[in-house]
């Protein structure tokens, strides 16, 4: 069938019925839960809700998959590893080993197809592609700790991959993107706090693979062809689209290991937990971080305008780094006035 002829628009329309009635039915007829000790070390909500989010979004991609022309079978695997990794670590908890032997293949299964050029070294560009795609599913995985805040980050960040590359070189990914799309809209009628269900490893390291495999592809390209080697305005797209993942990551590991804590457990000290820490509402923390990440998104457009018509100069670069480091720099900020409050109670 010719996917090219469909309107996105419907497409991810019917992707957005089809989670809705799943996820309805998941929820009524299969209560499922995470073990005690995984869910208390993660979530942040004290309610225990059935982790079923991630059965929606590979369902979802596994019909499109099939809808499809020309199925990408080198997509299909890694995100089924992705998928089956987080399910298992949700109900019988893998140690942290094992998933990162299992990201370490995903991360393989990636790299064969897709790799970051950022100089003419073929051992350095896989050797980071590994790091990003490895540290990303981790960032994606560790944001799951508040209602309705991953799936409101994907969402932004996938929106914005559909509106700065249209004519993607594999148009079929669009389409696996607007699948994704209308079922996490569809998941964050659930998933919005108070909420209902949640997605659980397997929706956060399915989301995470899949983020991974799209960023090579539509947020690492931004450099001048012209140029060899290293530019520093290739990694202002790729940060400013994954600012909130990669902020609370680096934040979160920095204070654990300051406080001699393993980063590799769940806990309640990331930036959602600090804003209401800090007085905000858990809506109010999780909007407020979506709007920066709204508004990175937003700059990212300027980015391709610049760069599209080979306009850009040092001092874009300046500007936009100044951005993101004031981002940094307010988060930390509110961080600390959290960590403060958090003491003092």
């Amino acid at each position: 069938m010719n996917t090219s002829n469909k309107p996105l628009i419907i497409l991810g329309a019917f992707c957005c019925i089809f989670s809705f009635v799943l996820n309805g039915t998941l929820l009524k007829y299969l209560k499922i839960q995470t073990p005690k000790k995984a869910n208390s070390q993660i979530r942040w909500s004290i309610s225990k809700q059935p982790t079923l989010g991630g059965i929606s979004f590979y369902l979802s991609f596994l019909i499109m998959f099939f809808y499809t022309s020309q199925p990408s079978y080198s997509l299909l695997l890694p995100l089924t590893l992705a998928f089956g990794i987080g399910l298992i670590d949700d109900y019988f908890v893998l140690s942290p080993f094992f998933k990162l032997l299992g990201q370490l293949l995903i991360a393989l299964l990636i790299v064969k197809e897709h790799c970051i050029y950022l100089v003419d070294n073929n051992v350095v560009n896989t050797v980071f592609t590994f790091f990003w795609i490895i540290g990303l599913m981790n960032a994606i995985n560790m944001l799951d700790n508040m209602d309705g805040i991953l799936a409101s980050t994907v969402l932004i960040i996938l929106l914005v991959a559909l509106i700065i590359r249209p004519e993607a070189s594999s148009l079929e990914l669009n389409f696996y993107i607007v699948y994704i799309v209308g079922a996490l809209i569809s998941f964050l009628y659930f998933n919005w706090q108070p909420a209902k269900m949640y997605m659980g490893d397997s929706g956060s390291q399915f989301l995470g693979a899949f983020l991974a495999w799209i960023s090579i592809q539509y947020f690492w390209i931004f450099r001048d062809e012209s140029i060899e080697g290293f530019q520093i305005k290739q990694f202002l797209v790729p940060v400013l689209a994954f600012i909130i993942p990669i902020i609370d990551t680096s934040t979160v590991i920095y204070f654990r290991i300051k406080k001699g804590i393993s980063p590799f457990i769940g806990g309640k000290d990331h930036l959602t937990h600090h804003l209401v820490y800090a007085g905000f509402s858990e809506r109010q923390a999780v909007i407020l971080l979506s709007i920066i990440s709204l508004f990175s998104g937003m700059i990212i457009f300027f980015i391709e305008d610049i760069v599209g018509t080979n306009q850009w100069r040092n001092v874009c670069s300046i500007i936009v780094a100044i951005y993101i480091l004031l981002v940094w720099l307010l988060l930390q900020i509110m961080y600390e006035k959290g960590e403060a409050k958090k003491v003092l109670s």
